[in-house]
């Protein structure tokens, strides 16, 4: 029963002993996920819609 699990010292990723195609997927997988992030954030800042209708009304003094 104990040999079907692995221990940490058979873990390829234990102790930082990964693939550095492991690592460099963890990356792009980081930094496309701060791309998107930042294009949506500047995409949402500069998309300043406004529902209000502008009118011009006359200004007039009563007496």
């Amino acid at each position: 029963m104990h040999s079907t699990e692995p221990t940490l010292d058979n873990i390829e990723d234990y102790k930082g002993k990964g693939s550095t195609e492991k690592r460099l997927t963890v990356w792009i997988v980081i930094l496309s996920g701060l791309l998107v992030g930042a294009i949506y954030g500047i995409l949402i800042a500069n998309s300043n819609v406004s529902d209000r209708l502008e009118t011009q009304e006359a200004i007039s003094i009563f007496k």
